[in-house]
């Protein structure tokens, strides 16, 4: 019989990123939203085995599970290999940051999201805060070795409330009191972006002026202080206009909801993941239009955004 003695737990925050989109890589100031969702980590220690086990729940079930040798983190076994390898990846990362870190054979980790794994909630970033907590190396360079990306998410996996984000700077706590946020909404698109490649293909692909990064910080300001939901619409609409500009695309709403009353924002990497909804058509009538769009997951803005107390 296999005894399991817990030795640790911790959660971290799923994150959407408002405002900044490709350009928070770059120094622009961000709006970054920590979610109530996220991820779960405990930590345990094993009786009679030799090797590192790890296992990825949701929704009660395993959606990935590996097993890595405990002294050289290579994999041994799992489910899906480019899960397994980026994971083996983190564990060397930890020890170069810090050479005193072990990984005793027989420790069981056991991860819990609370949200689907493909919506691009975070599932990578907030894998990177538990295993920071756990190992007690700084959040902000593991993430910047592994997956080179600005940052926003690990500031949002330990955040009580929404965010404004300047790479490598502290977090500025930030109060979104949006009176119309009963008439904000939450879609997926229906497709996971792989930001990782998004970020690298980005960074070797663009150069940004100063004056660009200068305009983005101002809009997220705008964002910020923002009051009326018309208001709110029109800089969604310059959002869009000079994300689109500068990374050629066409604006989401433009592309594929032109006939919509109200204002579609991309959040994050273009072409994936979530938009942000803002109409002041009812719930229901709203719900109905995506849905005839072949788009039926959405959320209510204060179902998913976590406000600060």
């Amino acid at each position: 019989m296999k005894l399991l003695s817990i030795l640790a737990k911790y959660r971290a925050n799923g994150k959407l990123l408002l405002t900044g989109e490709y350009l928070v890589l770059h120094g622009a100031k961000a709006i970054a939203l920590p979610l109530k969702v996220g991820q779960h980590l405990s930590v345990s220690e094993e009786n009679h085995s030799d090797l590192a086990h790890w296992q990825a729940l949701h929704d009660g079930k395993v959606w990935f599970s590996c097993e890595l040798d405990s002294k050289d983190f290579s994999v041994l076994k799992t489910s899906h290999p480019e899960k397994a390898e980026i994971l083996s990846r983190i564990f060397k990362t930890i020890k170069s940051l810090n050479p005193e870190f072990t990984l005793q054979a027989g420790t069981k980790f056991e991860t819990t999201l609370e949200a689907d794994p493909e919506w691009g909630f975070g599932s990578s970033s907030t894998l990177v805060s538990l295993l920071s907590q756990w190992a007690g190396v700084d959040p902000f360079k593991l993430n910047e070795l592994v997956f080179k990306g600005s940052g926003f998410d690990i500031a949002c996996a330990t955040a009580d409330g929404p965010i404004f984000y300047i790479r490598n700077k502290p977090a500025e706590p930030l109060a979104l009191n949006y009176t119309f946020a009963d008439q904000l909404f939450l879609l997926y698109s229906g497709q996971k972006k792989k930001t990782a490649k998004e970020v690298s293909s980005f960074l070797k692909e663009k150069t940004v002026s100063e004056q660009l990064i200068f305009e983005m910080s101002a809009l997220s300001e705008e964002f910020a202080a923002c009051r009326k939901q018309h208001e709110f619409n029109r800089l969604i609409r310059k959002h869009e206009e000079m994300i689109g500009s500068l990374i050629g695309q066409m604006p989401v709403k433009e592309q594929c909801f032109a006939d919509f009353d109200g204002g579609i924002k991309s959040l994050g990497a273009w072409g994936g993941d979530f938009y942000l909804v803002s109409t002041e058509q009812p719930f229901a009538a709203v719900k109905k239009y995506f849905e005839n769009k072949g788009l039926s997951t959405m959320f209510r803005w204060d179902d998913l955004i976590l406000k600060r107390k």
